[in-house]
């Protein structure tokens, strides 16, 4: 048979009850295929989760949950499909699994197939999937959203002019015109948002429409939404199946009975089998036809929950009757025609070409210096908390920093100072901030929008002025109120040393969190560890008289290689240091006694330097494969 004959199957709605239902086949052979419509069908589908249990000292178990038992379906070209079912019946996972969005630890049997096409041949771009959660970038407008989405989803050749059309015909087709300008906004934004929930879930729809996919999968669009906002959401999907030619599979929750019949087809899931399939106003005579019959005036989706919610017997007795009755020859045949008839089009596959990994990076980047720039509160809370330490900081040394003997101890307090404010707290803010993160890119990640290196790589970019901005005005206010060196060379490499300590810092707690997964975990190593880097500074134990196993700490003690490198740039040319009146005090005449005083070496000044860019290099080298890894096989937390 020709590929443009289309074979269609259509349940006809107008049966008296499901043992009358009948078939209707309606055959095309001469007209033109439309790529969008082709049928998804499923036979002897099974789901297993591969579960992994860990046990003290002796290997992992791992056991094998069935999710899905060896389910059919199908669904007609072109439909607007609602899947239901109680919690933990595997409808989620019915979804997933013809969207082709079963993670690594899942394994699958059977075959789910779009045409004669199995939905592994299908990537991402041919399938637009809506979670059920909206997470957004709050601080991006409408526009600006589906802007950057654009850049990210569409073919790489897509020219600008084309791709600036794509974005205004989108918005223009879901009504979002009168909000474009508006910020999105986000749950946890100070409480507020800026959409409202039915605008957010319309937003949803139109990221995926972006692409033009010729599926839509939507995970409880109407979840949380008001009566009216619901119908709205559904007047869209409708529309998109009729004016567009779309197939749209919705997981529903709990829908009125008029909600209900807006659909074209109705899919019970119970305990991982199918409990009905056909159309939703079909249903409740099917309920009756087996022993439970729906009270008057009774909300049919939730007759339907309630006897699907059960007792197993109860929930057995409806998946079996169904599976013996003419719905379910009414799914076998439509599943035989298909398979005979072959109504599949390669066109359907559409070559793709993603935009260039720098494309990703530089938009993703800027996205997140817009988030910066449009969201300064918690910045410039930060930053104004460092000049505050800092002035604090300057008070207390005010004066005191002298050619004296009193005065080294000053020197060197302010030396300690500058180490630690950039040495903790940029580490645990980096270990706090990363975790909020996460959900957007598991998100974005999972949808292919971009891959684990170019988030990680645009987040270290994203944190650069940071990085450079909060150490300089921390050093710069305690530098001058202390009276420090006055000539710029030995500013300008204080400040230099200061940031390095603090880019070692964060590369530090990346590396932590990314080591261990967990923020609880990765707090409960890193203190103990900061510790030990900070005794071993040469601050609170002669380097002397440190135990050679522990020799390599000091070598990539950050702490002493920065306290080390400013003592030796301040006293390094110090060649008179007042001595005390009194004979009983120790006396260091200059400054290279002082170096000694600490087993500090002019010679180690740019090799720390060098040694602190290493490990920035390094932290982050470790932190970047941990995190890549982690996100490869689904374990970012």
């Amino acid at each position: 048979m020709d590929l443009a004959s289309t074979y269609t199957v259509f349940f006809n709605t107008d049966a008296p009850d499901h043992h009358d239902s009948s078939l209707h086949l309606c055959t095309n052979n001469g007209g033109e295929n439309n790529e969008n419509c082709l049928p998804i069908y499923w036979e002897n589908l099974s789901v297993h989760a591969m579960i992994k249990k860990d046990r003290w000292l002796r290997s992992s178990i791992t056991t094998r949950k069935l999710l899905l038992n060896k389910v059919e379906g199908y669904i007609p070209p072109c439909s607007l499909v609602a899947i239901m079912g109680p919690s933990g019946a595997g409808k989620s996972t019915l979804m997933a699994a013809l969207a082709n969005k079963l993670p690594a630890q899942i394994e699958l049997e059977g075959r789910a197939k779009i045409g004669s096409l199995s939905v592994r041949n299908f990537e991402s771009h041919n399938f637009g999937y809506m979670y059920q959660h909206d997470l957004f970038c709050g601080s991006l407008t409408v526009k600006e959203h589906l802007h950057f989405m654009a850049k990210l989803k569409l073919d790489r050749r897509t020219t600008d002019k084309n791709l600036k059309a794509r974005v205004s015909a989108v918005i223009e087709e879901l009504g979002l015109g009168q909000c474009e300008n508006t910020r999105i906004g986000a749950g946890g934004e100070n409480g507020k948002t800026t959409l409202s929930g039915g605008e957010r879930k319309i937003v949803s729809f139109a990221t995926e429409l972006l692409t033009d996919p010729s599926f839509l999968f939507c995970d409880e669009p109407t979840t949380g939404l008001d009566s009216y906002s619901a119908q709205k959401v559904i007047k869209v999907m409708q529309r998109l199946v009729s004016d567009e030619r779309k197939t749209v599979v919705c997981i529903i929750h709990q829908p009125s009975t008029e909600l209900l019949n807006a659909f074209n087809q109705l899919i019970l899931v119970a305990d991982g089998r199918i409990a009905y399939s056909g159309p939703p106003n079909k249903a409740i005579s099917f309920f009756e036809s087996v022993g439970y019959r729906c009270p008057d005036n009774y909300n049919s989706a939730d007759f339907i929950m309630k006897i699907l919610s059960d007792s197993n017997e109860s929930v057995n007795t409806v998946c079996d009757e169904f599976a013996a009755s003419k719905h379910a020859e009414i799914v076998k045949n439509a599943i035989t025609n298909e398979i005979y008839f072959d109504t599949s089009s390669l066109s359907v596959l559409r070559n793709h070409l993603s935009p260039f990994w720098p494309v990703k990076l530089y938009h993703l980047t800027g996205r997140y210096f817009l988030e910066k720039i449009r969201n300064p509160t918690i910045d410039i809370h930060r930053f104004l908390q460092k000049v505050g330490i800092a002035i604090m900081v300057g008070l207390c040394y005010l004066g005191t920093v002298q050619q004296t003997q009193v005065g080294i101890q000053s020197v060197q307090g302010v030396f300690f100072m500058l180490i630690t404010e950039n040495f903790f707290t940029p580490m645990y803010s980096v270990m706090n901030q990363l975790p909020t993160q996460l959900p957007l890119f598991r998100r974005e990640y999972t949808s292919g929008l971009y891959d684990a290196p170019t988030f990680y790589i645009a987040n270290i970019l994203s944190f650069i002025p940071t990085l450079i901005i909060e150490p300089t005005v921390y050093t710069t206010i305690v530098y001058c109120m202390a009276g420090m060196q006055t000539d710029l060379y030995g500013y300008f490499l204080t400040v230099i040393i200061t940031i390095l300590v603090m880019a070692v810092s964060t590369s530090c707690g990346y590396m932590f969190n990314n080591i261990f997964g967990s923020l609880s975990l990765a707090l409960t190593f890193v203190q103990p560890f900061d510790n030990v880097i900070m005794i071993l500074s040469g601050i609170f134990v002669n380097l002397r008289s440190v135990p050679w196993f522990l020799h390599w700490i000091v070598k990539i003690s950050w702490f002493e290689l920065g306290f080390e490198a400013l003592t030796i740039l301040h006293w390094q040319n110090v060649t008179y240091i007042a001595c005390s009146e009194d004979p009983d005090v120790p006396c260091l005449m200059d400054g290279s006694e002082v170096l000694d005083k600490y087993e500090f070496k002019v010679a180690n000044l740019m090799p720390h330097i060098y040694t602190m860019i290493w490990l920035y290099i390094g932290f982050h080298a470790v932190s970047f494969v941990c995190f890549v890894t982690r996100a490869r096989l689904n374990k970012l937390s």
